[in-house]
């Protein structure tokens, strides 16, 4: 049998889409989870718009380590208090996403003007550091850098950390 007739067959088809669609009902029953997190909303706040704020990058480790080791951006931890003083990145500035958004933007004075900005937070699914981005942006701040492997990459690569308190 040649390619045109294998092609022409009607029953070729019909196995092609017998396999397509048990495909795709496999892939959708295993990723049920998923699929009703997106149909809710949930994923659009891990999205950015270019347009909308411009200056706004993701970094990797090795860039977060550089700009760390040479003192040329202010780094933020979003996470809460008590993870901070858990351990935090040499030098960090805590700024809790969940203050902010209650209101507290005294905390904003903490950041010094005109540096680059590197945010973290927990990593892996944390969102923290990019809505404390978006945040910041609003409030006028640019050159703002979001670390998405956060303090998890950190640790994992065994580099320095900074505690505030080991009884917590």
């Amino acid at each position: 049998m040649n390619l045109k007739q294998i092609l022409g067959d009607r029953e070729t088809w019909k196995g092609i889409f017998i396999i397509l669609a048990l495909s795709l009902a496999i892939g959708a029953v295993s990723n049920l989870s998923l699929i009703k997190k997106f149909l809710q909303g949930e994923f659009r706040q891990a999205f950015i718009a270019r347009d909308s704020y411009p200056g706004l990058v993701f970094i990797t480790r090795l860039e977060v380590e550089d700009l760390w080791h040479n003192q040329l951006a202010t780094i933020v931890d979003s996470r809460s208090v008590s993870e901070f003083k858990r351990g935090h990145i040499p030098g960090a500035i805590s700024v809790p996403l969940e203050e902010v958004r209650s209101g507290n933007f005294g905390l904003l004075d903490r950041i010094p003007p005109g540096r680059p900005l590197v945010i973290y937070c927990e990593g892996g699914d944390c969102l923290t550091s990019l809505n404390l981005a978006r945040l910041l942006h609003e409030r006028g701040f640019r050159d703002l850098r979001v670390f998405a492997g956060g303090w998890e990459e950190w640790l994992a690569a065994g580099l320095p950390v900074e505690k505030e308190d080991d009884s917590l």
